[in-house]
């Protein structure tokens, strides 16, 4: 009897080798908020094309090769906790690294200010911070960090140079939270990928899913009001029936997120570091990954025809929209399209703790002139950018073209 198909979970696990055929699923049961929908997977039936003697005789269909894919659907929910202190990596955390190349936290710790400048300031630790990384300072309506994200340029000693402002100088205790910074790898050899298995749990039929990874993003709520989303598309190797239990007993997060509301976008001319914010109506990441999969002998199912993957070139496009200048020669947005200068852009959606996200683009090559529209019978302006690799080459942190930070 069919039951209903709302209820299910996910539960997954790295994979020592690529496809092997292990049946342990215990590392995190998914936090999904969208139900598993197992019918992209796939074993081809191939047909044999036979010559027959009469107009419409056949022949026995080949059975062919295993694949598809499925998709999970998660809430970006920021760290789940306060990152003033100790900082470990969340499962939610981890999995993302994985899909885009790394997750680490930009100090193992939290820390205070002890006074300093809004570019400089002066803090309780000495060069715990890493070079690129993504913080927050202070707290909401404090004038001050205002309980937004800044990027980090060096920490050395205790001074915490930033390549975005703050609001203003921050005061003797101001708290600077660590973030769990998740980004791509910008080294022309860093292009291997760590395969996943699934275990996809229904209250009806289940799926063990091997020599999974990850083939396409999309990042979505990140407009006011909203909830910030990302939906994963996993490609699969090989698959085959399950009879594990269910409901499963493997432990999950339950991090909600923080709604859209009360953060800001900076953005200035790349090496710029003064403050200045933009007042947008919509915000957009459009994120696609570069994902080679490998086709060839050496499987460990005999359906299996997949065998492995690489990174290849990734593709990352800003978009967001203000409400149209007054009547003026030199609008703002379209001066951006027709200089060359380049930009770059730090997000924050919201300021609670523990369910704060941010983005950081530190080279964004304007890929528009903005022309006026009508949107929801408003004036406005749309701009759109490339995200780049980063000038900094310290590291992949520094060299990458997004960052994503949970705190």
């Amino acid at each position: 009897m069919a039951n209903p198909g709302s209820l299910g979970a996910i539960t997954y696990e790295i994979e020592a080798s690529f496809g092997v055929d292990t049946t342990t699923f215990s590392t995190l049961r998914l936090p999904i908020t969208a139900p598993i929908d197992a019918s992209g997977l796939v074993h081809e039936k191939v047909d044999s094309q036979r010559v027959v003697q009469y107009r419409n005789d056949g022949s026995a269909w080949i059975l062919g090769t295993m694949g598809g894919s499925f998709k999970t659907k998660l809430h970006l929910p920021g760290h789940g906790s306060t990152t003033s202190g100790a900082v470990t990596l969340t499962g939610v955390e981890t999995l993302l690294g994985y899909v885009f190349g790394n997750a680490a936290s930009s100090a193992s710790s939290g820390t205070t200010f002890t006074g300093g400048t809004a570019t400089a300031g002066t803090t309780t630790a000495s060069g715990t911070f890493s070079a690129g990384g993504i913080c927050f300072a202070g707290a909401l309506g404090d004038a001050r960090g205002n309980g937004q994200a800044a990027a980090i340029s060096t920490h050395v000693a205790t001074t915490l140079n930033l390549l975005t402002a703050l609001s203003g100088s921050p005061n003797n205790a101001d708290v600077l939270y660590s973030a769990v910074n998740i980004y791509p790898s910008e080294s022309p050899t860093s292009t291997t990928v760590q395969s996943l298995r699934f275990l996809l749990q229904t209250a009806n039929l289940m799926y063990e899913c091997h020599g999974c990874f990850p083939t396409a993003v999309s990042i979505s709520g990140l407009n006011a009001g909203e909830l910030p989303t990302i939906e994963i598309t996993w490609a699969v190797a090989w698959w085959r029936y399950s009879t594990s239990t269910f409901p499963s007993s493997v432990s999950t997060e339950a991090n909600n997120p923080g709604a859209v509301a009360a953060g800001s976008l900076f953005l200035n001319d790349v090496g710029t570091a003064t403050r200045a914010t933009r007042t947008y109506r919509s915000f957009q990441v459009d994120y696609t990954l570069g994902m080679e999969t490998l086709m060839g002998p050496g499987g460990v199912n005999q359906y299996q025809k997949i065998v492995g993957c690489r990174r290849t070139l990734d593709a990352i496009k800003v978009t967001w929209t203000e409400d149209a200048d007054a009547a003026t020669t030199t609008p703002v947005l379209p001066g951006y399209g027709t200089a060359t200068t380049r930009k770059h852009a730090l997000y924050t959606s919201s300021t609670g703790a523990g369910s704060r996200i941010a983005l950081y683009f530190p080279n964004l090559a304007i890929s528009n002139v903005a022309i006026q529209k009508i949107d929801q019978n408003l004036n406005r302006l749309t701009t759109e950018a490339m995200a780049y690799t980063g000038s900094t080459t310290t590291s992949d942190l520094t060299l990458s073209a997004m960052r994503l930070a949970f705190a």
